[in-house]
């Protein structure tokens, strides 16, 4: 991995995707084995999705730590000090505000990882991209950015909002990977398609504006086990041949903005399983030893989606060196 501040958004078109669950179970595996955090040099999750406040809630962060001036509502409104002066995230006036979680995630440096929560019921102030009237919100990421790389932040993580939202396309157009997360369903896969193909019809202008290239990786998720069949069609098999069909024939490497990725589309491994027990719990299987056999597989597909990520990732850090 470079020095460069790696980014990555957990995205999903429609809520109840299990976007947060995915995102919950996907972080600690990449601080284990792809960025390695320490105290000095954190791994920084970023709750955007402040409506709901799914990540915040997740890793248990109490109601009375998270405050006005360590929020996502906070520095969207008010920017990050850039000064050079600041080398560390302990002497940083909002880094060192942000709440520890790396216990949480299972990692043994509970500083080593940082969470950035939502603020139930704060609002945001100033404009968004879209509005351009004051400095717009993607000012304000590229400050936190811009501190995140003079401190060699290895990496910031963002639990996206969902669909359009001011806060998903912040989220988005911050990150250099995109972890497009579904269900199975109509509702999902035509959304998901609808809203990739909405990013392919800008035109360069408007990209250059607001949305720069990124790498989609999409990812069927919480995919039922065995097999029924619905108005005469076997499913998982006609799922699997609409989604293939909807989303690798219609973005055809060369003739896309963007880079995507179906890695996770493959028929003998498709997607990631639904796991029970986040019926009723969400857990993280990776720290867990009493795993059954459908739990054992939705990790193994959690292994695979980060090996994605790092791949992708060391293609971005071989471009970089081009340049």
């Amino acid at each position: 991995m470079s020095n460069k501040t790696h980014t990555i958004s957990f995205f999903s078109y429609k809520g109840g995707a299990g976007r947060s669950t995915l995102a919950y179970n996907i972080i600690p595996i990449l601080a284990n084995k792809s960025f390695k955090p320490t105290k000095e040099k954190p791994m920084i999750i970023i709750d955007t999705d402040v409506d709901s406040c799914g990540m915040s809630y997740l890793v248990g962060v109490k109601k009375e730590n998270i405050t006005t001036e360590n929020c996502v509502q906070y520095l969207l409104s008010h920017g990050c000090d850039t000064s050079p002066a600041i080398r560390s995230v302990a002497a940083h006036p909002f880094l060192s505000k942000l709440c520890p979680v790396g216990n949480a995630y299972g990692y043994p440096e509970n500083e080593a990882i940082l969470l950035m929560p939502a603020k139930d019921g704060m609002a945001i102030t100033g404009r968004d991209n879209y509005g351009d009237k004051d400095e717009p919100f993607s000012k304000k990421i590229d400050s936190f950015l811009t501190v995140c790389n003079n401190l060699g932040i290895p990496a910031v993580i963002f639990d996206s909002a969902v669909g359009n939202t001011a806060t998903a396309n912040i989220s988005n157009e911050a990150s250099e990977i995109i972890v497009c997360c579904m269900r199975p369903t109509t509702q999902f896969t035509d959304g998901t398609e609808r809203f990739l193909k909405s990013l392919e019809n800008m035109d360069s202008d408007e990209i250059g504006k607001s949305f720069s290239k990124k790498n989609i990786i999409v990812v069927p998720n919480a995919i039922p086990r065995g097999e029924t069949v619905i108005n005469g069609d076997k499913y998982p098999d006609t799922a699997f041949s609409k989604i293939r069909n909807n989303f690798e024939n219609r973005f055809i490497p060369g003739r896309t903005i963007h880079n995507y990725y179906f890695n996770m589309l493959d028929r003998q491994e498709f997607g990631i399983p639904v796991v029970d027990r986040f019926m009723w719990y969400e857990d993280i299987l990776y720290t867990r030893q009493d795993l059954d056999a459908n739990e054992k597989l939705a990790l193994d597909r959690y292994e695979k989606l980060v090996g994605i990520i790092d791949d992708v990732l060391e293609e971005i850090d071989n471009d970089s060196e081009d340049f």
